[in-house]
């Protein structure tokens, strides 16, 4: 492969993707920006454990502050990576589930939605510098793609996808399949139509798939109920509440491959959330050309996947809906939570509103953290 990755945002994801991409046989140059001088340090390390297996990738750090539009711009233009990776974000989605259980859990009811601000904030900033650069790139964008991506995509500035969430769960049942059919997982292909929102209500929120082995339709072998069955107990885990960091290379994993897909303009059958400014996850073919193809099988058609994606983050994830303007309009129950929880009031968030809303909300659940000692 030849050209330059940059990823953007060494924080706990951030870090599992350089260290995917730097043990990638003949990987091009990779960038590694983030704002804190201390992520060279975790860039360090990952071209150490490089070298202890034989492989000696070429990365660069490079302190970037998404903050500054136009000085992020600058550095577009004199890099000019062919992919971005955006693994930035004010406030990780766990960060709210390692508070006491019965208030985590009763915040995780409402849906990740609320905190849009935290993940759309500066991935807009982003966007905006790639468009100022005139830099032709593709951006990845692990930040809440499923809301961020539909809602740039108003206002001509989504990234091509994101990836992780569903994705995970979709090998979950593969593996479940592959156990109880005695099949190879790799012969095992799954068309799963569902938001973040699947994730939040632990899978009750609504979802199509098809499941095929060896191109032999069995989706009447795994109904629904029997899907639920199946991962909730993961999911469960997932998204309970939490006493340290969670695992975050399932979900790196993901992002690596759709990443490489583009890169290296494959055409490869992945899972993407916000693909082509979509809502929600959907099965799709990457490259480099022509971005995210949505896959579908016979019986499902594209309007019943987006309004299925829509109906399931209004239902998990509290979106209601998404104006043309990119406006997001949030449901009576996650506005009436936020409000009871944190004193948080945002029924509808724009997009120019969003950074100081996310100062807003970061400084309402510091107040609750430290009031449980946090």
């Amino acid at each position: 492969m030849v050209g330059k990755v940059m990823i953007i945002g060494i924080g706990e994801l951030g870090y599992h993707i350089l260290q995917n991409l730097a043990h990638t046989p003949n990987i091009g140059k990779i960038i590694a920006a983030d704002y804190s001088p201390n992520a060279e340090g975790k860039v360090n390390l990952v071209i150490y454990t490089a070298a202890l297996r034989g492989l000696y990738p070429d990365i660069e750090f490079r302190r970037i502050d998404l903050n500054d539009v136009e000085g992020t711009a600058k550095v577009l233009e004199v890099e000019k990576p062919n992919v971005i990776c955006n693994a930035t974000v004010i406030q990780s989605w766990w960060a709210y589930h390692m508070l006491p259980e019965e208030i985590a859990m009763k915040l995780n009811s409402a849906g990740l939605g609320p905190q849009l601000p935290f993940h759309l904030t500066l991935t807009y900033k982003l966007m905006k510098a790639v468009k100022q650069s005139g830099i032709e790139t593709r951006v990845i964008n692990c930040s809440y793609s499923d809301v961020v991506n539909p809602v740039l995509a108003k206002i001509r500035l989504a990234p091509v996808c994101g990836g992780g969430n569903v994705d995970t769960y979709i090998q979950v049942i593969r593996q479940f399949i592959s156990r109880e059919l005695r099949v190879p997982m790799r012969s095992i292909t799954i068309y799963l139509y569902g938001h973040h929102g699947l994730l939040s209500s632990f899978f009750n929120a609504p979802f199509l798939a098809r499941i095929y082995v060896y191109d032999k339709d069995v989706t009447d072998l795994y109904p629904p109920d029997k899907i639920r069955r199946i991962v909730q107990p993961f999911a469960k885990a997932d998204m309970g509440a939490f006493v340290s960091v969670p695992p975050q290379e399932d979900i790196a994993a993901s992002f690596t491959r759709n990443l490489l897909a583009v890169y290296g303009n494959t055409y490869e059958s992945c899972y993407a959330h916000g693909p082509a400014g979509l809502p929600g996850g959907y099965p799709v073919r990457l490259s480099y050309e022509k971005g995210a193809e949505i896959l579908l099988p016979e019986g499902i058609t594209l309007e019943e996947a987006i309004k299925v994606n829509e109906e399931s983050g209004r239902i998990g994830d509290g979106i209601e809906k998404i104006k043309d303007d990119g406006t997001v309009v949030f449901t009576d129950k996650a506005v009436k939570i936020y409000r009871e929880v944190l004193g948080y009031e945002c029924e509808e968030l724009k997009i120019e509103e969003s950074e100081e809303r996310a100062k807003e909300l970061k400084t309402l659940f510091r107040r609750l953290g430290e009031k449980y000692g946090l």
